[in-house]
């Protein structure tokens, strides 16, 4: 097989050098002189490269079909490149561009699928228009960016509106939020705090701020949705990870004082009502069950309460400053009742729970902290009953043994551990007799099931402590 095909490649060889074979016309004749003019063509174009030959109105108008991320590519070609879509950008054949293409809705049927679709299309063309941004102006001082940011944003004026009746206000804000967002990423901290000033100025969020925070909690409840959506959805909720939405946090917090912080908090990341999505101020003073309220209702304001703790530690925010934040947050509008407290705490996690109640026994709260304590270990044991997680109560014997140790006299540590067992008592034998008054469990389902967790929550902590004491 393989002699064959030697053999014809020999052939094929001595064919081709046939010189009784007719001579072909090379093609490269006409070619040639083809491929010097196009080389003459592209030498000729250096600065836009063969966008030269176009006018500037075709160019524009290939400008308006090109994805605004793939057309921030471009300008980082070139520096005539980038000035020339700079001038595009502030050109009224931009709007082609910037202005998103909302339909207006459709039947009843499809409304769902619409607004997802929508939706998805409007969050992804802010996107890339803030990724445009970013590329374009690169090499722009931060004033500089941000002057263009005006530049786009008053092409937009019109636009928010439109997505507000279309899609909804919430939307809306995410759509701006989600351009922030892709237009300072990777920026300094001192430079998106500039972006944060000019934002804020321009929007007027300082002003509805301070009007609301002078008023009642609750009497401008539109105002203080306002407010809790403009501040997740333009700068909090878009953050690429906890450090970058601490920095946004301390900086929405920290100019005013620490229980308007508190209070600013409360209206971010509290409770809101279902029916209308205002901030509800009611549901944390009343308890529906004698675990507290269900751990959805807290659970944002925990994480937010977590990223002060742990990712905040700057000249700007400190422990002190997050100590007195917390104890501002549980009183208002005013006292929360202590099962709220607890679940609060325990969604915060031990160490903050180390650190508040520590800062109580420190103070001298002994008999603040038998309460508080007491309720801590039911919605902890709560977990273990439930889930079966058996590490609830474990957790809350290390956090009663961390509240000793900060206590500098052991009369106060005999004293909190003989008032924490008190409580422990008289709720107990309340529970045998009938329940509380202000607990709302009427079935006797229910009141078995607290008695048997209190009862079961103290053998099991006795528990540990003998362990201990044994092992030692």
């Amino acid at each position: 097989m393989s002699v064959t095909m030697c053999h014809y490649m020999k052939s094929v060889k001595k064919s081709r050098k046939n010189k009784n074979a007719p001579l072909k016309t090379p093609r490269t004749v006409s070619t040639g002189k083809r491929q010097r003019n196009f080389e003459q063509l592209e030498c000729s174009f250096t600065s836009l490269g063969l966008f030269d030959a176009l006018p500037r109105e075709m160019r524009f108008g290939i400008f308006g079909f090109t994805l605004p991320a793939d057309l921030g590519q471009l300008s980082l070609t070139s520096r005539k490149f980038r000035d020339e879509i700079m001038e595009y950008i502030h050109n009224n054949e931009a709007l082609l561009l910037i202005v998103p293409h909302i339909h207006a809705k459709r039947e009843k049927g499809s409304s769902e699928i619409f607004i997802t679709m929508e939706t998805e299309y409007c969050c992804s063309h802010f996107k890339q228009l803030g990724i445009l941004l970013k590329r374009a102006t690169c090499l722009f001082s931060t004033k500089e960016r941000l002057k263009e940011v005006g530049i786009i944003l008053d092409k937009l004026k019109d636009t928010h509106s439109r997505i507000c009746s279309t899609l909804g206000s919430d939307i809306a804000y995410s759509c701006y939020g989600r351009f922030l967002h892709s237009f300072v990423a990777g920026w300094e901290d001192d430079e998106k705090f500039k972006a944060y000033l000019a934002i804020k100025g321009a929007s007027c969020l300082d002003d509805r701020i301070r009007q609301v925070l002078r008023s009642l909690p609750g009497s401008q409840p539109w105002y203080e949705r306002y407010i809790r959506v403009f501040c997740r959805e333009i700068f909090l909720d878009k953050s690429s990870d906890l450090n970058e939405k601490g920095f946004w946090l301390c900086k929405i917090l920290k100019p005013w004082p620490l229980v308007f912080q508190a209070r600013l908090l409360y209206i971010i990341y509290g409770p809101v009502n279902e029916d209308n999505g205002t901030v509800d101020w009611h549901a944390v003073e009343i308890c529906p069950t004698f675990f507290g309220v269900e751990d959805a209702e807290l659970e944002e304001l925990a994480t937010a309460l977590k990223i002060l703790h742990f990712h905040c530690h700057n000249k700007d925010w400190n422990l002190d400053d997050f100590l007195s934040v917390f104890e501002e947050l549980t009183g208002i509008p005013t006292d929360w009742c202590m099962e709220n407290v607890a679940k609060l705490l325990k969604l915060c996690g031990e160490s903050v729970c180390h650190e508040v109640l520590g800062n109580k026994a420190i103070n001298g709260r002994i008999h603040e902290i038998s309460y508080l304590g007491y309720y801590l270990g039911q919605v902890l044991g709560q977990d273990d009953i439930m889930y079966g997680k058996g590490t609830g109560i474990e957790s809350f014997t290390k956090t009663v043994k961390h509240i000793l140790a900060v206590m500098q006299s052991g009369k106060d540590q005999a004293t909190l551990v003989s008032s924490l067992f008190n409580v422990w008592e008289e709720n107990i034998l309340s529970l045998g007799e009938g329940m509380q008054e202000e607990v709302d469990v009427v079935t006797p389902e229910e009141q078995e099931q607290v008695f048997a967790a209190n009862v079961h929550n103290l053998c099991k902590m006795a528990g540990i402590l003998l362990q201990e004491c044994a092992e030692n």
